[in-house]
C-alpha cells in the first residue's frame, strides 16, 4: 500500500508512526494526505506563526519522539528571535529557546483524529521531520474553537500563498 492509499483510509493515523512503520519521513506522510487537508507555508513564518499563536489562548504543544510523547496545553507566550533562537518569552508555563532556523517548512492541517475534528501546524526540520505540533484548544465539548480554526485558517491562507 502507499502511503496516500494509507493516509486515506486513515488520515487520523498518527503521523510519526506511519513514517516509522513505512520507512517514511513525517513530511511524505503529511505530504499523503488528502489535499484537502493540508497546506504547506515556508519555515521562514515560524516567528510569525508562533507570534500569531501567542494570541489564540489555550492551544496543545506536542513533540512527539522515540522517548515518549510530550504535551504541554495552555497559551503560548510571545517569542523574538535573538542570539540565534526564537525565544518564547515566558517564566511558567511554556517557555524555552527554539532553533526556528532549522524550521524548513510548516504544515497546516485539518484531518480527523479519534473521530473528531483536528486542525494543527506542524513545524518541520530540514531531516523533514517534525520540530513539534501546535494542536488547537477544544470546548467543554470537545469541539475546536471557533475563533481559533478562523485564525488558524487565515494564518494558513496568508502563510501558503507560496512554496513550501
Amino acid at each position: 500500500m502507499s502511503l496516500v492509499e494509507i493516509m486515506a483510509a486513515n488520515p487520523g493515523a498518527v503521523i510519526e508512526t506511519v513514517a516509522k512503520e513505512h520507512g517514511a519521513t513525517a513530511r511524505q506522510v503529511v505530504e499523503a494526505l488528502p489535499v484537502s487537508m493540508r497546506r504547506f507555508a515556508p519555515g521562514s513564518y515560524f516567528a510569525e506563526l508562533m507570534n500569531a499563536i501567542s494570541q489564540w489562548g489555550n492551544v496543545t504543544l506536542i513533540v512527539n519522539s522515540d522517548d515518549g510523547i510530550f504535551e504541554f496545553t495552555g497559551p503560548v507566550a510571545a517569542g523574538q528571535v535573538s542570539r540565534g533562537y526564537y525565544n518564547v518569552m515566558a517564566r511558567t508555563g511554556f517557555h524555552g529557546h527554539l532553533q526556528h532556523e532549522r524550521c524548513s517548512g510548516i504544515a497546516f492541517v485539518e484531518r480527523p483524529f479519534m473521530k473528531r475534528s483536528s486542525a494543527f501546524a506542524a513545524f518541520f526540520n530540514p531531516e523533514d521531520g517534525i520540530m513539534f505540533k501546535v494542536f488547537l484548544g477544544r470546548d467543554a465539548d470537545g469541539n475546536l474553537l471557533d475563533d481559533q480554526l478562523a485564525l488558524f485558517r487565515a494564518a494558513g491562507e496568508r502563510m501558503c500563498s507560496q512554496p513550501a
